[in-house]
């Protein structure tokens, strides 16, 4: 129950579309341990991609996603995965509705702080990253764009 890749796009098929060379969805509801689950399924999502900090980076900033929908929130949704030809996009979902709850601009959390660097390590990863309302709540999506040079 990892994941769900579709098969035509694992075929290669959305490529001419611009659509997605390869999607991975995972439910998060009534997982004991969604962090670690959300972590599996974007690493294995990336397995194709050489670059290991730039895979370390999406796997990061998918944990902290995940991580803050459940203390914020209280239940991380679900999280999917879209891979492109230019990059990766991360969607987190959870059932809060307050997307104002959400700093635009978050600020580097104090060294004694305990906690605080959730958003701040998404801004400082991700290529851009927003948060949007949806019918089950909102979500958070981070995109990463290939590094010049390629990630492949």
């Amino acid at each position: 129950m990892l994941g769900s890749t579709s098969t035509a796009l694992a075929r290669g098929e959305g490529r001419a579309a611009g659509g997605p060379v390869k999607h991975a969805a995972l439910d998060l509801r009534g997982i004991d341990a969604p962090q670690s689950a959300a972590r599996r399924i974007v690493r294995s999502a990336l397995t194709e991609t050489l670059d290991e900090e730039y895979k370390d980076d999406v796997v990061l900033v998918a944990d902290e996603l995940v991580g803050n929908a459940l203390e914020h929130a209280g239940e991380a949704l679900g999280i999917s995965l879209d891979l492109y030809s230019w990059g990766t996009v991360v969607q987190v979902r959870d059932g809060g509705r307050d997307t104002a709850a959400v700093p635009r601009n978050p600020v580097r959390a104090d060294d004694d702080d305990v906690n605080g660097r959730g958003l701040f390590l998404v801004n400082a990863l991700a290529s851009a990253w927003r948060v949007q309302c949806d019918d089950a709540g909102k979500r958070v999506v981070a995109v990463f764009l290939h590094r010049a040079g390629g990630t492949y």
